[in-house]
């Protein structure tokens, strides 16, 4: 749907007869309304969790992620349908349509040309959609908030006091989960310290995480006694009040809370659950409510021969029908395959790459705008009544290119650019991976050549030295047992670099203030260790992907005898 405020504030909240109780209004039709938008979160968390029983947890959560991806890209495809079909919008915008997709795929094919030269990973390239994870929850809640708008438009009330209530309703919880959530936050500061080298996560003060999810919560509920006032308000006044609306945010955040926050009930319904497989179950619920809603719109638009593109446009759009639909979907899924499969050319994954960041863009974009209901183009395809005091949609491109090309380098060019120039010094080796030099430092020190497995040492502590306040971070922000696991591990090895390993390599003997300092350190990596066994989580993470409980139990042991040699942990 829409992910504008044009589109919320646009909606239509005229007065009903009083002699004609309105009816609800539907997308498509009840049965269809229900299984693509409404119920829809209820029916794919019910197919994702009869996948958890049948094919296990981690089998479940790679099918749900792919058909996520596949999916998400797939449902572009309708923006553009949309764009090129309806005659009067693309002459509007023409200009905008013609020169936004311009910059972030020359963008992002420059950097995979830079990356193919030089002989790195075309997968470091990823990196570009890290515009389109921070844009994504915006456009997400603005969909859901637009459907809301729209089941309620024979809402007598106040217009812009039932959009603003229906707005604070959906973005109080919607930010109070996103923070519960925990993971999506923390993935999204780590992906921009380890892709493009910005350690943003350091600017959260300790526990500011916790202090937000409570305060959160406390607005969301705050909101619901708000709105649940705002009900009775609209019931003492006889004005019609949606129930699907009310359905659709039930079924919506009710499946949202359940899936993205840990929680007794879904690891008993589905165990190994984790938020990557609740994002995307949710995911696929966006996709298909943006299909039924734009498939509508078409319709509708090829009913009027004065505004549908002539040719295939209108010829398809105007049968409908179900195996037109079927084609409709099909034929998405099939552009959504295409942009996102694997190749064995660079280049032709480099231009993969630089369309799906393109395509993703330009639907959070162009979505920003094409949905604005205010403008009378766009209501009479959706059968919406006129607003009164409306004028006709008017040119918005009237400005010359260079000016709509300077626009477009505010959007996408500054943001994109930022994130290449870090992305360049991660590939350039500002950031390492400490285990590397580590390994190579013992590989060193093994076949004799002292200096050399000194000087890796030294540059491992360095790096180790810059991670260790990271990952300390991130615990804070998502204390999961991998992330555990990683901070123990790394909070040992720099301690025993530090305090044994250089000293040795100096020919020098540990003195007694290092080894008691060492012995603290241990101490702590130990507790963090016990901390992600006792969770019972798995605690493999990058660097140690084979990493099990016996493995992380044997290691505490070490660990343990290391401080006590007496001690021994019991298994």
């Amino acid at each position: 749907m829409a992910n504008s405020q044009g589109l919320v504030d646009a909606l239509p909240l005229t007065a009903v007869p009083a002699q004609r109780a309105p009816r609800q209004n539907w997308i498509l039709d009840p049965a269809q309304d229900m299984a693509a938008i409404i119920l829809a979160p209820l029916l794919v968390l019910a197919v994702a969790l009869i996948m958890f029983a049948t094919l296990g947890a981690v089998a479940a959560t790679a099918l749900i992620v792919t058909t996520h991806i596949v999916m998400t890209v797939a449902h572009h495809l309708p923006t553009f349908i949309r764009i090129y079909g309806d005659v009067e919008l693309f002459r509007r915008h023409r200009a905008t349509f013609v020169i936004a997709p311009l910059l972030p795929f020359s963008l992002s094919m420059a950097a995979g040309a830079w990356l193919i030269a030089h002989d790195l990973p075309i997968e470091n390239l990823l990196y570009v959609f890290l515009l389109a994870v921070i844009w994504d929850p915006w456009h997400f809640l603005m969909q859901h908030y637009g459907f809301m708008r729209l089941y309620d438009r024979h809402n007598a009330a106040p217009r812009k006091l039932a959009a603003r209530m229906d707005l604070l309703l959906c973005a109080s919880w919607f930010i109070a989960i996103m923070l519960a959530a925990g993971e999506w936050l923390a993935g999204l500061l780590e992906d921009l310290y380890q892709s493009a080298g910005l350690p943003l996560l350091l600017a959260f003060p300790p526990h500011m995480i916790s202090a937000l999810q409570q305060l959160s919560l406390f607005v969301a509920l705050a909101a619901t006694a708000a709105y649940a006032v705002y009900l009775l308000w609209c019931r003492r006044h006889h004005y019609f009040v949606s129930r699907s609306k009310l359905a659709l945010f039930a079924s919506s955040f009710g499946v949202m809370l359940l899936t993205y926050t840990p929680n007794a009930l879904i690891e008993k319904l589905a165990p190994g659950w984790s938020f990557k497989a609740g994002f995307a179950a949710v995911g696929i619920v966006h996709m298909t409510q943006y299909l039924a809603i734009v498939w509508r719109y078409n319709r509708g638009l090829a009913a009027q021969p004065q505004r549908a593109r002539a040719g295939w446009f209108s010829r398809v759009h105007a049968r409908g029908g179900w195996i037109i639909g079927a084609a409709y979907v099909a034929l998405c899924l099939g552009y959504g395959e295409l942009l996102t499969t694997n190749w064995d050319s660079r280049w032709l994954m480099a231009l993969l790459i630089s369309l799906g960041l393109t395509s993703t863009l330009m639907h959070y974009y162009f979505d920003g705008f094409i949905w604005k209901l205010r403008q009378p183009d766009n209501r009479g395809p959706l059968a919406l009544p006129a607003l009164a005091n409306t004028q006709p949609s008017t040119t918005r491109d009237q400005a010359p290119a260079s000016r709509v090309a300077l626009r477009q380098l505010a959007y996408f060019g500054i943001p994109l650019g930022v994130l290449s120039v870090g992305a360049v010094s991660v590939w350039q080796g500002a950031q390492s991976d400490y285990l590397a030099h580590l390994l190579q430092a013992q590989k060193l020190s093994q076949s004799g050549q002292a200096n050399g497995a000194a000087s890796e040492a030294r540059s491992a502590f360095a790096l180790m030295n810059v991670q260790l306040p990271i990952e300390r971070r991130l615990v804070e922000l998502h204390p999961s047992a991998d992330r555990q696991a990683k901070l123990a591990l790394l909070i040992y090895n720099q301690s025993r670099l530090e305090h044994l390993v250089l000293p040795t390599l100096a020919h020098r003997s540990p003195d007694a203030s290092g080894l008691a300092e060492h012995r603290e350190h241990v101490r702590e990596a130990a507790n963090w260790l016990q901390l992600a066994l006792d969770s019972g989580d798995p605690i493999a993470h990058a660097g140690r992907p084979q990493m099990n409980a016996d493995g992380g139990r044997r290691l505490l042991a070490a660990w343990l005898r290391e401080i006590e040699p007496e001690r021994s942990v019991p298994h």
